[in-house]
């Protein structure tokens, strides 16, 4: 037996219910497809083991947190079944115990359940995107760009919604020295969605693109081709949801002696769609100044590279931005903190980052791979970065 394993029968009962709810639950295969399919053969032997009604007396428990892995009171359950069964039989719950083990460390998800969740609560607001944020006080300014890339041809509408509650959240923002401006660049064929953002971002740009969404490329074309030179670049993602200190807290990091860079997170929470919508209020109409985490429901990506990054202008430039070869999904995050680790110093911080809930097609492993025969660390650009007309004809 390892002395890699959990002793604790709460921690171990709770690892159980985790990994079934990762299993069960599409809010978690659509955090990170592919990290969650690489636990699938785990998750399936952990499945069959724990609803065995035959071998466990918790088995009924942990088929209804099978058949509904979105319900609190059904990890509850489990949870509370499986303590005195691994108190008492350490060594005959070893196997499903163990094996939840191997899924946390194998798997780089986990999954997050607030204190105050439960399954009375009033429902969930209806979505209301955009309104009841604060007013933006203070004109924009050069202190930092705040970089959002964006395509939304959903007919639901799901990106839209985060990408206001995003802008909203980020203009109830504290005050900084020099201002910060934000640009929301929108790469499609057509500028679908400029009547929405205009108004809520400080800078709108339209890039023309009706491929494949290009991140990299979106970024870059945003920075390029801002009215605005900032001192500081933030690229930051359409889908997360800032609390009211993240600028200034940000801004404040640079002034450590030898900050080019960081990531100001080192976990991700990615949350369900009740609790997004309950997020999106909570920052906009609500008021709030930040979300709590006991409150909501989700997934934690471990360590991920993309979402959110802050570097200096100066490092952006020297580095030639992000690598624009990268199209679709995957890679273009990883080899830009790859290249910031080689020409800077790179920190990380703890600071609480949400990512709000928007459908997502789950890619097999082999899809995600799509660009794994570019060479990391190899963008080396000899034309103009972030140029609008890329993808043109001609």
């Amino acid at each position: 037996m390892s002395w890699l394993r959990a002793t604790d029968p709460p921690v171990a009962a709770r690892l159980v219910a985790d990994a079934l709810v990762i299993h069960a639950d599409p809010h978690a295969r659509a955090a990170n497809p592919y990290h969650w399919y690489r636990t699938q053969p785990l998750t399936e032997e952990l499945a069959r083991l724990a609803g065995d009604e035959d071998a466990a007396p918790f088995a009924p428990a942990a088929r209804r947190l099978l058949a509904e892995p979105e319900r609190p009171e059904h990890h509850r359950a489990l949870v509370a079944a499986l303590v005195p069964m691994i108190e008492k039989f350490p060594e005959r719950m070893l196997p499903l115990t163990e094996l939840a083990w191997r899924t946390a460390q194998r798997g780089r998800i986990g999954h997050h359940l607030g204190a105050a969740v439960e399954p009375d609560l009033r429902p969930a607001p209806a979505d209301r995107p955009g309104t009841g944020a604060a007013a933006r006080t203070t004109a924009p300014g050069r202190a930092a760009q705040v970089v959002v890339p964006f395509r939304d041809r959903g007919a639901d509408g799901h990106r839209l919604r985060n990408l206001l509650a995003c802008l909203a959240a980020l203009r109830d923002q504290e005050p900084v020295p020099g201002g910060y401006t934000v640009t929301v660049v929108e790469a499609d064929e057509v500028p679908r969605r400029r009547a929405e953002i205009a108004g809520a971002a400080d800078e709108y740009l339209f890039a023309p693109h009706p491929g494949a969404f290009n991140k990299a490329w979106v970024v870059n074309a945003g920075v390029a081709n801002s009215a605005v030179e900032a001192e500081t670049v933030c690229v930051f993602d359409a889908d997360l949801l800032p609390d009211r200190g993240f600028v200034a807290r940000s801004l404040e990091r640079f002034r450590a002696p030898g900050t080019g860079a960081f990531l100001p997170y080192r976990d991700m929470l990615y949350l369900d769609e009740e609790s997004s919508r309950r997020a999106v209020h909570a920052r906009g109409p609500d008021g709030a100044p930040a979300l709590d985490p006991a409150g909501l429901r989700g997934f934690w990506m471990r360590r991920p590279v993309g979402g959110c990054v802050w570097l200096t202008r100066e490092v952006f430039d020297r580095i030639g931005g992000m690598d624009e070869r990268y199209e679709s999904w995957g890679g273009e995050d990883v080899d830009l903190v790859l290249r910031l680790q080689a020409a800077t110093a790179l920190y990380s911080y703890d600071d609480f980052m949400v990512h709000l809930h928007h459908p997502v097609k789950a890619l097999q492993p082999d899809e995600a791979r799509r660009n794994d025969e570019i060479p990391y660390m190899t963008w080396k650009p000899v034309n103009p970065i972030g140029r609008l007309d890329r993808y043109l004809a001609g």
